[in-house]
């Protein structure tokens, strides 16, 4: 039996997240857990930043994961970065405008 690999490589540093590969129902609970240590490290203040350079996919359990994330945050806000396809179906979906604490963007 040939064992299957993580489509999803999680990079973290304190509060950001580098995400290389895909984020669909397989590897969603990952993220949800790498979101959770990032929301907590340091002082639990300021942004949370996601890079989008190399994420290749992301389903809808990952934007539900994204949605989760933003709701815990409350005033803090969730820093999408990178550009890219994720970006655009955030954009295309309007979660920056029901959650307006999602940012698409520079993290200034």
């Amino acid at each position: 039996m040939e064992r299957e690999t993580n489509p999803l490589e999680v990079r973290r540093r304190g509060a950001s997240l580098a995400l290389v590969g895909e984020v669909d129902l397989n590897t969603s609970d990952l993220l949800r857990a790498e979101l959770e240590m990032a929301c907590r490290s340091g002082d639990g203040r300021g942004d949370v930043v996601v890079d989008f350079t190399d994420l290749t996919f992301i389903g809808s359990s990952g934007l539900h994961v994204l949605i989760e994330t933003a709701a815990a945050l409350h005033e803090r806000r969730l820093v999408l970065v990178g550009g890219g396809w994720a970006a655009y179906v955030v954009n295309l979906l309007g979660l920056t405008v029901t959650y307006p604490n999602i940012v698409v963007g520079d993290v200034h």
